[in-house]
């Protein structure tokens, strides 16, 4: 099936996939304008004004000091072009959101080691 991973940032003009990963979670959101809400007779009201924005929540693992290091380059923009797969593979134009980076080993260790949680938001 050839290279096959879940996410892919793009760097450049080359795609760069993001390894690693232990956990992954895509959100779809509907974001409704000013017109929803319930009815007096319990109907619901949509006014949908975008459907499935995205948000991906991922956590790597294990990752050496030049993986740490790539990846944190990687997504040290405002924004950036970001491939995901919920089913199929959608490329969308995405930020950062919170990073809760973890050291798993100590720095006197010769190999240390880190783990990254964050999420992915569509723009």
């Amino acid at each position: 099936m050839g290279d096959f991973s879940l996410l892919k940032i793009k760097v450049g003009e080359e795609l760069k996939p993001i390894t690693r990963i232990t956990q992954y979670k895509v959100q779809l959101i509907d974001l409704d304008g000013d017109g929803a809400g319930t009815s007096e007779d319990g109907y619901t009201i949509r006014d949908v004004r975008r459907r499935n924005k995205a948000k991906i929540t991922v956590k790597l693992e294990n990752l050496n000091f030049t993986e740490f290091t790539n990846f944190m380059s990687y997504i040290d923009f405002e924004t950036f072009e970001l491939t995901y797969f919920a089913g199929t593979f959608k490329t969308i134009t995405a930020h950062c959101g919170d990073r809760d980076i973890e050291l798993v080993k100590a720095p006197r260790e010769t190999k240390n080691l880190w783990n990254i949680s964050l999420s992915f938001i569509e723009y």
